[in-house]
């Protein structure tokens, strides 16, 4: 394949000024031939002029015979006509020009259009009122039920014009924008715009065809700009993987995907984001922007798509795809239950991980439910207590009190699979917070004996309580969330400090301090 090699800073800054140059400054040709359009209307006015002049200065009042009459009628017509003619071509030299420059961008040829025809309706009824000395209210009043009558029969043609009016005060879109409109009952049309004129306007599609629609309908639905307010667009692209496939890998595989299309925008850069949950499997939406100028959004659609789908393919991954599960075996259980899977809830917590199912199946035999309702306190700051809970179901709120005025202030927030009170179980310290419940809670109290049997069977279980309820103690304190008073600065230290007083407390360990 060819290399291509890039073009330098100063390469672009070149060609971005010929660029703007060729679009702010006219070519000396195109002013040339714009001019020499004056010459028309100039020699029709000087051939009704001058033989005209004489006539009309010598007979103008004088001139009783007919063909005089005709003749400065005719020469007066030609005269108005030629000089609405000179008026359109200079206001369309220099007027129109300026404006262009000014916006850098051409006229639509609607308003030219307009300006013209009200030029030529103005000259028409000087001529009708100075040539033919006809009163022009007269003609609008007789003209008034032929106006109507054809104005219900072009009414669709007027609506056009009327909109096509409004599309250019309102300016929803110009020459040369990448627009989208949504007709209804009809697919979505993408393109170019490269016409407005009195009825329609015309859409230049990928495809290279021109769709041309009438400008009553884009003036009532509803139309996308993609070149407003800046010419680049963001656009988005869903892919569906596997629930199996973890979430940063996922991310991180469609994230260098979108990065490695040509012809996406580096800056705003490409995001993924997980978008939603479906039948099939997890939902990701990739967002990438581009400047429909240089690549068109099918484009820009086709190439991110092919783009992602190779690098999945090398990562070993696929789409997601219906399917159903069948299992030969009796189903799992779906949902937990408290009084029958008390022994997979124990397990969750980190504080009894270590235990094995011989000794949690012992601990849940122990274990006793209870409920809350909405503002109980479970525990008290300060009061005794012997025992932990595990938060089954429910919201609780730890509360301590300030120490300038004493105010409850709330500390932290416990959720389900969260626990508390292990250093009263533990050690048998006083409570250091008040639990309250914000809902209805569903919580397992242990007790200091169920902990006790454990350890006499197993008394290197202690060494895993210390240090999980030591690594606990020191997250909250970097989390700030601790109520404890005083934490050790170290780990280890803390551990062997609870382990201390965990010999002093349980029996079970008080006779065999040579385990530990």
């Amino acid at each position: 394949m060819p290399s291509v090699r890039p073009k330098t800073s100063l390469e672009n800054n070149e060609t971005k000024t010929a660029r703007d140059r060729n679009r702010t400054v006219p070519n000396t040709s195109v002013r040339t031939s714009k001019a020499s359009r004056l010459v028309a209307p100039i020699l029709v006015l000087l051939a009704f002029l001058l033989p005209g002049w004489p006539v009309l200065t010598e007979y103008g009042t004088e001139a009783a015979n007919l063909t005089q009459r005709i003749l400065g009628r005719i020469l007066g017509t030609g005269i108005g006509l030629g000089i609405a003619w000179l008026t359109v071509r200079l206001v369309d030299l220099f007027c129109w020009t300026f404006i262009e420059r000014r916006l850098t961008a051409p006229i639509p040829r609607l308003i030219k259009d307009i300006v013209a025809g009200m030029v030529f309706l103005v000259a028409a009824m000087i001529i009708v009122s100075l040539v033919f000395k006809q009163s022009v209210a007269g003609i609008w009043a007789t003209s008034g039920i032929v106006g109507i009558v054809v104005g219900f029969a072009l009414r669709n043609m007027i609506a056009d014009v009327f909109s096509g009016v409004a599309l250019n005060v309102d300016r929803p879109f110009k020459l040369g924008d990448w627009i989208e409109i949504h007709p209804r009952s009809v697919e979505p049309l993408r393109g170019c715009v490269t016409e407005i004129s009195w009825r329609t306007t015309r859409i230049r599609k990928t495809d290279n065809t021109t769709v041309v629609i009438p400008n009553s309908m884009i003036s009532s639905i509803v139309l996308i700009n993609f070149s407003t307010p800046e010419p680049k667009g963001r656009f988005s692209q869903s892919f569906c993987l596997e629930f199996g496939i973890p979430t940063e890998r996922a991310l991180r595989i469609l994230l260098a995907g979108a990065k490695s299309a040509d012809g996406i925008l580096s800056d705003p850069p490409p995001k993924v984001l997980v978008d939603k949950i479906t039948d099939q499997g997890v939902e990701y939406k990739v967002r990438y922007w581009l400047d429909p100028t240089v690549t068109t959004p099918r484009k820009g659609r086709h190439r991110i798509t092919a783009t992602i789908l190779r690098h999945l393919h090398h990562a070993g991954l696929s789409l997601a795809y219906p399917k159903k599960d069948l299992f030969l075996s009796r189903m799992p259980h779906r949902q937990l239950d408290s009084d029958i899977d008390r022994t997979e809830l124990i397990t969750r917590t980190d504080l009894f991980s270590k235990l094995t199912p011989e000794e949690v199946t012992k601990l849940a035999d122990r274990v006793t439910e209870k409920r809350f309702t909405v503002g109980s306190s479970i525990v008290t700051k300060g009061n005794e207590g012997h025992s932990m809970f595990i938060i089954v179901e429910g919201l609780l709120n730890v509360c301590t009190e300030a120490e300038s005025d004493g105010r409850s202030v709330l500390v932290d927030d416990l959720e389900p699979g969260d626990f508390f009170g292990e250093m009263c179980l533990l050690t048998g310290c006083p409570r250091t917070a008040t639990i309250i419940a914000q809902t209805d809670v569903v919580v397992f109290e242990i007790v200091h004996e169920a902990i006790n049997d454990l350890l006499a069977a197993r008394p290197e279980i202690a060494t895993h309580l210390a240090d999980t309820v030591a690594r606990r103690q020191q997250q909250l304190k970097k989390a700030g969330q601790t109520t404890v008073q005083a934490v050790e600065e170290n780990e280890e230290s803390a551990s062997q400090k609870i382990l201390d007083q965990m010999k002093g407390f349980f029996s079970a360990l008080t006779n065999r301090l040579s385990v530990l």
